[in-house]
């Protein structure tokens, strides 16, 4: 039986991770609305997915906890997801939809307690609102 997907591409939201120092990102906020339990952390602890529409910056992808080596470059007017909690979650939600905001992987700080991951120390910059924001998200957009 052939496949019925055969030369089909599928679909993925892209995620912006920081991988390296230096890694940036600056972006429209259309959705803060969604929310999900990190699964990963002993906490449990709620994070929210930020919806953005890209208007520049780049940062190295993390694939299985491997950073690509190559950049990722942000393409102006794609949408992209990230994953926020504790400081910077609590940073963005002084953002408001159709606000332009920038994100910076500014340092990484080793972990305190062995078996933990490193701490990415992550800038959050509130901009202007965008005065092409006309309310869209990529939930909006035609398939």
């Amino acid at each position: 039986m052939s496949d019925p997907f055969e030369g089909m591409q599928e679909s993925k939201r892209p995620q912006v991770k920081f991988g390296k120092v230096g890694d940036w990102f600056k972006g429209t906020v259309v959705d803060n609305t969604r929310e999900i339990e990190n699964k990963l952390s002993a906490k449990r602890e709620m994070q929210t997915i930020y919806e953005f529409k890209g208007l520049g910056g780049s940062f190295h992808n993390i694939v299985n906890k491997v950073v690509d080596v190559d950049t990722t470059e942000i393409k102006p007017g794609e949408f992209y997801s990230f994953f926020a909690k504790g400081l910077i979650k609590a940073q963005l939600k002084n953002a408001k939809l159709g606000q332009i905001i920038g994100l910076r992987f500014r340092e990484e700080r080793k972990a305190t307690q062995p078996g933990f991951n490193d701490t990415k120390i992550i800038e959050v910059w509130l901009g202007d609102m965008d005065p092409d924001y006309q309310g869209e998200s990529s939930g909006e957009l035609p398939a």
